[in-house]
């Protein structure tokens, strides 16, 4: 089958009947998973998501179509189609700017109207670049006004993709749920939440705002909810329990028994304006008080010649720093724009393409 730029992808009609492919196979027997070396559409992606309302859906986004690399940028993409130009796989182009908006700000009950209101937001702006150029207007992001809806919030093009950065970057750093979250784990919640709410007080409007926390509040929620029940018969005994018989830990379990407790250390670091450095400060010393309990529970203590306490708090605060100390401006800057000015840093996501 030739796919290509223009082909409707509601009429293709897929042949799986060779779903697998197995190197030099002479014989009908038993294959061993290394012999497998194809599997039709590993190039395309399918990303389970949480809405506002905290329900899941699923949207679908390619990085590769016949060998072609899905990694141009969408304003040059745009740019070429409002030039008149033929853009090589131009519908996964499209498919892919609107499986990265809705999987960050739509909802079961929003995806099929933001899909369709997307895609006119897109032939709107190609229109406007149109005109643009027939000005001698720049089609950079910053001159660019068309609106895109989404979950009932209007954007621009340059506040929909910068937003959809951060909103990337808070999933990239929110913990793993294994045996269980631990009190770190909250502390790592909050920051979440608060880096998300900062931005969005600095850079968006009140409706834009609004979307943003309660995607990332459902998604925090999720997480939260989903920490299997560790408070069985099997467990008692091992429970640790302080003076005020609160307990804050299990014998040789990481996880935070103590879920009220946890959160009050999440809310500690919710409330922070993560563009001051000593908002933040203030939150670490009174993270530092909050986890004594939870230190001294796992048997760390200050000694006559030992400050193994006061050592083991310093410690943790120093692991929540470089999330809260990642700068915006690395987030929503192309990659080429983030080695130009920063280097080349671990923490660069580059999710406008």
């Amino acid at each position: 089958m030739n796919i290509i730029g223009t082909t409707n992808l509601a009429k293709v009609k897929f042949d799986t009947s060779n779903a697998l492919g197995i190197k030099n196979a002479k014989t009908k027997g038993n294959c061993r998973p290394h012999e497998i070396t194809t599997i039709p559409w590993d190039d395309m992606y399918n990303e389970k998501c949480i809405g506002k309302d905290g329900k899941e859906f699923e949207v679908v986004s390619y990085y590769k179509i016949k060998e072609e690399v899905l990694n141009k940028d969408y304003v040059d993409v745009f740019s070429s189609k409002a030039q008149g130009k033929d853009v090589k796989c131009y519908d996964y182009y499209v498919k892919n700017f609107i499986a990265e908006t809705t999987k960050n700000f739509s909802d079961c009950s929003s995806l099929k109207d933001d899909t369709k209101s997307l895609k006119k937001g897109i032939n709107n702006l190609i229109l406007e670049m149109k005109n643009n150029t027939s000005k001698g207007i720049s089609n950079n992001m910053e001159n660019l006004k068309t609106k895109f809806n989404v979950n009932g919030v209007d954007f621009t093009l340059k506040e929909l993709m910068d937003s959809s950065k951060i909103m990337d970057y808070a999933k990239s750093i929110m913990p793993t749920i294994r045996s269980g979250l631990s009190y770190e784990d909250y502390a790592e919640l909050g920051i979440v939440k608060g880096k998300i709410n900062t931005y969005g007080e600095k850079n968006l409007n009140k409706d834009q705002q609004k979307l943003l926390n309660l995607n990332i509040s459902a998604r925090v929620k999720k997480i939260i909810d989903s920490v299997p029940e560790r408070i069985d018969e099997k467990f008692i005994k091992n429970i640790v329990k302080d003076l005020d018989n609160k307990f804050y830990g299990i014998k040789n379990v990481q996880a935070a028994t103590n879920i009220e407790y946890a959160k009050k250390i999440m809310n500690t670091f919710e409330n922070v304006d993560y563009s001051n450095i000593k908002s933040f400060e203030k939150a670490t010393k009174s993270y530092g008080k909050l986890i004594i309990p939870v230190l001294k529970a796992a048997g760390i203590v200050n000694m006559a010649i030992r400050n193994d306490l006061a050592e083991t708090i310093e410690y943790e605060i120093s692991k929540l720093k470089p999330l809260a100390d990642v700068s915006y401006e690395k987030i929503i800057s192309s990659a080429d724009e983030v080695r130009r000015k920063f280097g080349n840093p671990r923490n660069i996501i580059d999710v406008r393409r």
